[in-house]
C-alpha cells in the first residue's frame, strides 16, 4: 500500500500568492450573474425580438451560456497558470540485496515418523520450507540433503520454481547410506556458501539425531563455516528422546553456538513454522532505498488551454452563438 502511495502524484506551487485572485474572481462572477438577472447588463433592444424565437433563432439555455462559461474557464486557468503549478512524483527505488542461504535438511529414516499434527516430520518440514522460500523472492536458496551422506539438492537459485519442485520430490530413498551424518552436511552447504559474493551466508540445519556417520565432526565443519562467514542456525525436529533416534540437542546447540547462529526446538508443524519466522527476523535483506523526485512544470500547458478556450470562446460567439440582444 505505501509503494502505491508513493506513485501519486502532489501538486507543488511557486507562486501561491496568485490563489488570492480566485475570491475576486468568484465575486466578480456572482456581480455578473445577479446583473444579468436584474436585467441591468448594457442591451441594444430590437422590435419584434418575440417573432425571432418563434422561428427559432433563439440558442438553447446551455448554449447561451456555453461563451460565458469558457471565458470565465479561461480566467480561472490563467490565474492558476501564475502560480507556477508543477508536478512532483516522489518515487522510492529499492535495491534488494538478498542473502544466501541453503536449507540442510535430515531425510533419515526417523524423518518418517509422525509425530508432527499427525503428518511426517519431513512433511512438515517440506511444507514450512515452501513458505519460507515463499518469503525470500529476493534470496538465493539452495538446498543439501543428508542421512549416511549428504549431497546437494539444488544449488543456490533464484529459481525458487526449481527448487520447491525438487523438495517436494525428497524422501529418504534418495541417499542410500544410512545414518545421520551432520559434519558432512555442513561441510557440503558451506563449500556451497564460501564462493558466494553475498555479504550474508546463512545455513539452517534440520535434524532429529546425532551425528554417527561420516568422516568430519560437526563442530570442526562448524568452525568452517564460521571462517568463512556463515551463520549457522540450527533445528531440532521432533520429540527428543524417541525411539526412532537419539536426539542430541546439545550437539545442535554447539553447532549453531561455533556457527554464530542460534539453535531452535521445532516438535510440531505450528513450532516449526515459528522457528523459520524467527529466523526471518534475524536475518533480512538488505535494502537500499533511494527516493527520486520527478518535477514537471504546469505554467505553459494551463495558459495554453486557457488560450484555447478564448479562442473558442470568440469563435462560437461571432459565428453560431452570435447574439441578438
Amino acid at each position: 500500500m505505501q509503494e502505491w502511495l508513493t506513485h501519486i502524484p502532489r501538486i507543488g506551487l511557486e507562486e501561491p500568492l496568485w490563489l488570492l485572485l480566485f475570491p475576486v474572481l468568484a465575486l466578480a462572477a456572482w456581480w455578473t450573474g445577479r446583473q444579468e438577472k436584474k436585467g441591468l447588463t448594457a442591451a441594444v433592444m430590437f422590435p419584434d425580438v418575440d417573432r425571432l424565437r418563434r422561428d427559432g433563432f433563439e440558442a438553447p439555455l446551455f448554449l447561451r451560456r456555453l461563451p460565458g462559461w469558457l471565458r470565465w474557464a479561461a480566467l480561472v486557468l490563467s490565474v492558476a497558470a501564475m502560480t507556477r503549478p508543477h508536478l512532483v512524483l516522489e518515487e522510492t527505488v529499492a535495491e534488494a540485496r538478498g542473502i544466501d542461504v541453503v536449507l540442510v535438511l535430515d531425510i533419515s529414516g526417523s524423518m518418517e515418523q509422525q509425530d508432527a499434527g499427525g503428518r511426517s516430520r519431513l512433511d512438515a518440514l517440506r511444507e514450512v520450507a515452501r513458505e519460507f522460500i515463499g518469503r525470500h523472492p529476493d534470496d538465493r536458496i539452495g538446498v543439501v540433503v543428508f542421512k549416511g551422506e549428504a549431497y546437494t539438492l539444488c544449488p543456490l537459485t533464484l529459481d525458487h520454481r526449481v527448487t520447491r519442485m525438487l523438495l517436494d520430490a525428497v524422501s529418504p530413498e534418495v541417499v542410500r547410506n544410512d545414518g545421520t551424518a551432520i559434519g558432512t552436511a555442513v561441510l557440503v552447504a558451506v563449500n556451497r556458501l564460501r564462493v558466494s559474493q553475498s555479504a550474508q551466508k546463512v545455513m539452517i540445519l534440520f535434524s532429529d539425531g546425532s551425528s554417527n556417520a561420516g568422516q568430519i565432526d560437526p563442530l570442526t565443519a562448524a568452525s568452517f563455516a564460521a571462517a568463512h562467514g556463515i551463520r549457522i542456525y540450527t533445528v531440532g525436529a521432533g520429540s527428543g528422546g524417541s525411539t526412532a533416534s537419539s536426539f542430541d540437542e546439545e550437539e545442535l546447540r554447539s553447532i549453531a553456538r561455533t556457527g554464530g547462529g542460534r539453535y531452535f526446538r521445532a516438535g510440531s508443524r505450528a513450532s516449526l513454522a515459528q522457528t523459520f519466522e524467527s529466523i526471518d527476523r534475524l536475518e533480512k535483506s538488505t535494502l537500499s532505498s533511494p527516493v527520486t523526485r520527478t518535477r514537471s512544470g504546469l505554467f505553459v500547458q494551463l495558459l495554453v488551454v486557457a488560450l484555447v478556450l478564448l479562442l473558442v470562446e470568440a469563435v462560437l460567439a461571432n459565428t453560431r452563438l452570435l447574439r441578438v440582444p
